[in-house]
């Protein structure tokens, strides 16, 4: 292992067993950095064995933090409690209260205490703003979160904001909007399998228009964020700069892999409908039959955002959209 020195500064890396936090921290070994990453409860295997690694347990107000940040020089803090679709994400407002705003505030606190701490990035959500808009979101723009994901996303940011306001300890955030590749989870995984399974999709009508970004673009944005001294304090907002309606997202994975994809027309109302009835089934069985409000809405409605104030940092996303959705399907990166 690399001697921890000026030249190769230590990272703390929070959540460095999840999908993002892999990423991160094989980017960062790249760099020449020195990588410490957290875990909960059991560490997965097939991880870089360059990584020093320390269990914090669960994450809230009363975690003890001491063992990760001894002589850190930089924090990036990614290790939160993901949203949550449907009823269960009702059901977990206090988890994402204590999890991501109280887990958050005790982190930054203990950083506080720590001189050698240079700065802290915190990776935040565009839905600490809103989940949807018909108009393309600015930094600028009020913070109105409609989710008790993203009203704690953005306590986060506060006290971030506010426990380090007069300290030595620099800070960044970045909101950033869905973000795709190898080993997510998410919609867009649910997408590729939709398309492999030659299922013709009901999604021809949608009008919409939203923002992406690839996870090797985030975690190239993230590195940059550590060092650029352009990056201090402030919050920004980031994508891959090109957005896509959910039908024409469709037809780039299908010409990617060689696919094609069947697009039928179909009243977005109805869909809507079926996303409603999915609730019920779910608050009324306890079971989730994997359509729901909040994922047709997801599909159906849009949320664009302006990275313009990444010009300040002088980043440009590394891959293409293109390039990303490539990597995604072939499984690596």
């Amino acid at each position: 292992m690399i001697p921890h020195s000026p030249q190769h500064p230590l990272v703390l890396v929070t959540g460095a067993t999840g999908f993002i936090g892999r990423h991160l921290c094989k980017h960062l070994l790249a760099k020449g950095y020195i990588v410490r990453g957290t875990y909960r409860n059991n560490l997965p295997g097939s991880l870089p064995t360059q990584i020093e690694w320390v269990k914090i347990g669960d994450i809230g107000p009363d975690t003890d933090w001491t063992d990760a940040l001894s002589s850190v020089d930089y924090v990036v803090h990614l290790a939160a409690l993901a949203h949550q679709l449907g009823q269960e994400g009702k059901r977990r407002a206090r988890d994402f209260v204590r999890v991501n705003s109280e887990g958050t505030r005790r982190l930054v606190e203990m950083v506080a205490t720590c001189r050698d701490v240079r700065r802290f990035v915190f990776l935040s959500s565009i839905g600490a703003m809103r989940s949807f808009s018909a108009s393309r979101i600015t930094i600028t723009d009020p913070c109105v979160p409609d989710t008790d994901y993203g009203r704690s996303k953005l306590v986060a940011e506060q006290h971030i904001q506010n426990i380090l306001q007069t300290n030595h300890t620099d800070w960044c955030i970045i909101r950033s909007t869905l973000v795709y590749g190898p080993g997510n989870p998410g919609n867009m995984s649910r997408l590729l399998k939709l398309i492999q399974a030659r299922v013709p999709l009901p999604f021809g009508s949608i009008k919409n228009l939203r923002s992406f970004i690839f996870v090797g673009n985030l975690v190239d944005l993230i590195e940059r964020c550590l060092v650029h001294p352009q990056a201090s304090r402030r919050v920004f907002l980031a994508s891959d700069g090109e957005d896509m309606s959910t039908p024409d997202l469709i037809r780039r994975i299908a010409q990617i892999s060689g696919q094609s994809a069947t697009i039928l027309p179909f009243p977005t109302s109805i869909l809507k409908l079926l996303g409603y009835i999915g609730d019920l089934l779910e608050r009324f069985t306890g079971r989730s039959i994997g359509i729901d409000s909040y994922s047709i809405e997801r599909l159906t409605r849009s949320l664009v955002i302006d990275p313009s104030s990444l010009g300040v940092i002088n980043w440009h996303p590394p891959y293409s959209m293109d390039a990303g959705l490539r990597l995604t399907l072939e499984g690596s990166i």
